[in-house]
């Protein structure tokens, strides 16, 4: 197998050595925090070198029984193999072991109690191979075809072979599948690249604030050839960059701030672990850094120490006042600062130091500190004795009540008991004793007033200025946040209806007993009509008969009876007859609305009528509708507005009583808020805004149509963002006809009614924060 040629970047030793000591600390962690639960049934008992064609080496390691199969990874910076060996016990007399070869270093042997792991130091990134040939594991490292050779010659039928980096024999194109990124402890950021295969090996490289992973024949696909942005993780990373050139992949790695990583590769999964340096190694710094005196060297053989502090005194000029000092002190310093030299003098001679003014007083470190405790037994006996005084302390922005509690930590435990509240005097006055846990002494007391928000401090000088200074921090004016929500609904309205109604009634004059219309009241209507018509020409002939019997009998010229009698029959009128609608329709789908426009026809006989209509309705509507309330609050301090009405209807009544009462619904706009301004000029916020309105058509009890967003956002002061949106759209399809008949091709469209509605509803809600400006006060 031909060996794999990887570039080699430049190294910074000192960073080196560094990621070498840190790896070692993460390694050893983690087998001192692994739990396995496997017993060390096998012991490795010997470990052997032997070197091979091609600057390749071979470690042979020998087990009292069979070894299990290893668990291998390859890191390249630095680069080394790391190889597990799960329930295996180390029995060899060492734990490092040289390696004389152009390819491995070293060789170091660990054992957690539950496994035994082998890492080999390379000189440069090679591939290797392991095998397992009875109770022995070989691991050939370098020129893997010549190993391979080698351990089919020892015993083909009992190897198992586990190839973990190696350049050559992969099958199919070599690729990167996926990039994912998490944040792991401390803030660390883990890059994890999916390769497609475990022989891919990849190169890194750190430039200033980027560290570059390098795959060599490798693919990216167009998926994965883009920037991705981490910011949001909390991690020193900020972005990954992958890209795809000259049939190589690279991953770059943007990091901000100071920063350590490991890259390392177990199976097809490469790693590149961001971390910010620990605390440590930030804190590290020139022990001489914490002195600023002039640098000057120093040698004294066998002085007495107070002569040595008097040259120091003399030399840089400051007073110095000692007691008797004895002890010699031998120095030999060389470029130190004078201030440290002075420290190391007085730590020879286990003294200590106090300046005063341009003075330096050095005494033994007991002296020093019975001196100390002295002064402060006195200071506690003068203030025990010190006259107590009043202060009248104004509270102009806080709750003098809130200030009380932290004078006197009444709202804590503390070590030196609780306050003690004494009953309010006439004039409305809580006055309360010092607990110990405040900063009153304990013969301190404190009264507030709360008509005037005065708290009435009584206690020594140097407490009253403490009670002034911790005011003069505490009773400031709070911040205050506008906010302004917009909340806009658009509706979109499309109907269309379109129906027809026909129908007619009458009878026939040669067939008296068929009559036809829309229902049985037409098909009466009709027959009364004929019955009333009949009766009306039968009463018109007989008046017209006693007309002329009348004019005989009186003589009449014969001439004039029958303009007579025809005058008679005119005079009795003989009714037409109605149609009734709709009685008479048999037809009734138009469209139910009065505004709907329409058109028909009909046609009139002798003895019937047939009516025809046709009604159509299209109907469209848009709406927006906009409310904007806004309410001002302080910092974090809970703001709510609210409007509406409260829609009153009848509710049965309960129990025995009977009856009804009136109860009310609501149905209000409101907006629910607390902002909290953070420290660089943004604005977090809970909000809970509500929208509601009566349902259309809701009946006696009412129906609300309610919309509303609970949430909790960060805001820069004066950006509008939005809170969330609904989109809701409805289409309807309504359609009456006549069964059978209303099915039928083109005459079926005289027998139905279509109705099509179509309804768009979109809500949006906006919300500003504005954080007020502090009024300037003349």
């Amino acid at each position: 197998m031909p060996e794999t040629k990887l570039r080699r970047p430049d190294v910074n030793w000192d960073e080196l050595i560094m990621y070498t000591k840190r790896f070692l600390l993460i390694v050893t962690g983690l087998l001192m925090a692994g739990v396995v639960s496997a017993q060390q049934d096998v012991r490795l008992e010997g470990i052997g070198f032997t070197s091979l064609t091609g600057d390749a080496v071979e470690i042979r390691l020998a087990f009292d029984g069979t070894p299990p199969e290893p668990s291998s990874f390859l890191l390249d910076n630095p680069a080394r193999i790391s190889i597990d060996l799960n329930g295996v016990a180390n029995g060899l007399p060492q734990q490092r072991y040289d390696i004389d070869s152009n390819n491995a270093n070293s060789v170091i042997v660990l054992d957690d109690g539950s496994r035994t792991r082998l890492i080999v130091n390379l000189s440069r990134m090679v591939n290797f191979e392991t095998n397992t040939v009875g109770n022995n594991l070989v691991l050939a490292v370098g020129n893997v075809a010549s190993q391979t050779a080698s351990a089919a010659a020892a015993g083909a039928s009992q190897q198992q072979t586990q190839t973990t980096a190696s350049s050559a024999s992969s099958s199919g194109a070599q690729a990167i599948t996926d990039v994912s990124f998490r944040r792991g402890l401390g803030d660390e950021g883990q890059v994890v690249v999916e390769l497609s295969n475990d022989q891919i090996v990849g190169s890194i490289e750190q430039i200033g604030a980027r560290v570059f992973v390098e795959f060599s024949n490798t693919s990216v696909p167009e998926r994965l050839s883009r920037r991705f942005d981490v910011t949001d993780f909390a991690t020193p990373v900020a972005t990954v960059d992958v890209l795809g050139e000259d049939g190589n992949a690279t991953v770059i790695v943007d990091v901000d701030g100071d920063y350590e990583y490991v890259a390392y590769q177990t199976g097809n999964l490469y790693t590149i672990s961001v971390q910010p340096p620990p605390a440590a190694a930030v804190a590290e710094q020139d022990p001489t850094d914490a002195y600023n005196g002039e640098i000057s060297s120093l040698s004294f053989q066998n002085v007495e120490i107070y002569a040595a502090l008097q040259i120091l005194a003399d030399e840089y000029d400051f007073n110095l006042v000692a007691p008797a000092i004895e002890g010699t002190v031998t120095l030999q310093l060389s470029n130190v600062p004078w201030d440290q030299a002075l420290d190391l003098v007085l730590r020879a001679g286990n003294l200590d130091k106090r300046l005063v003014g341009n003075v330096l007083y050095v005494a033994p470190v007991v002296e020093i500190a019975a001196q100390e405790q002295a002064e402060l037994q006195a200071n506690i006996a003068a203030q025990a004795l010190a006259p107590l005084r009043t202060e009248f302390v104004q509270i102009n922005y806080a709750d003098a009540n809130n200030i009380l509690t932290l004078l006197l930590g009444t709202g804590t435990e503390g070590q030196g008991g609780q306050a003690q509240t004494q009953p309010a005097d006439d004039a409305g006055l809580n006055t309360l004793d010092a607990g110990g846990n405040g900063i009153l002494s304990s013969r301190g007391s404190a009264t507030v007033d709360p008509r005037t928000n005065i708290i009435i401090v009584r206690d020594v000088e140097e407490k009253l200025e403490e009670v002034r200074n911790l005011v003069d921090r505490l009773d400031v004016p709070v911040r205050q946040v506008l906010i302004e929500a917009r909340i806009v609904n658009v509706t979109t309205d499309f109907g269309k209806d379109i129906g027809v109604r026909w129908g007619g009634a009458g009878y026939t004059s040669s067939y008296d007993n068929f009559r036809y219309g829309g229902s049985l009241e037409s098909t009466a209507e009709q027959n009364n009509n004929r019955v009333a018509r009949e009766l009306a020409i039968q009463q018109a002939l007989l008046e017209g008969g006693r007309v002329e019997l009348d004019a005989i009998e009186q003589g009449t010229d014969p001439s004039l009876i029958p303009g007579l009698v025809q005058q008679a029959i005119d005079a009795i009128p003989i009714p037409i007859g109605s149609t009734s609608f709709p009685d008479a329709l048999a037809i009734d789908l138009g469209s139910e609305e009065e505004n709907a426009s329409s058109f028909a026809i009909g046609f009139t006989g002798n003895d019937g009528l047939i009516e025809l209509e046709l009604s159509a309705l299209e109907s469209s509507g848009n709406g927006e509708v906009i409310a904007r309330p806004k309410v001002t609050t302080q910092d974090k301090v809970t703001a709510v507005i609210r409007s509406g009405i409260l829609i009153p209807y009848q509710a049965q009544a309960g129990g025995t009583a009977g009856g009804s009462t009136v109860e009310f619904q609501e149905a209000v706009l409101s907006m629910e808020v607390t902002p909290q301004i953070t420290p660089d000029g943004r604005i977090i916020m809970q909000l809970l805004v509500n929208q509601d309105s009566v349902a259309p058509g809701s009946g006696l009890v009412p129906a609300i149509n309610t919309n509303s967003v609970e949430t909790s956002v960060l805001v820069d002061n004066g950006e509008t963002i939005v809170l969330g949106g609904v989109f809701r759209e409805e289409t309807t399809v309504f359609e009456t006809k006549t069964p059978l008949i209303g099915d039928v091709p083109y005459l079926g469209r005289l027998f139905k009614r279509t109705l099509n509605e179509s309804r768009r509803t979109e809500l949006l809600i906006f919300i500003t924060p504005r954080i007020i400006s502090e009024l300037n006060l003349l």
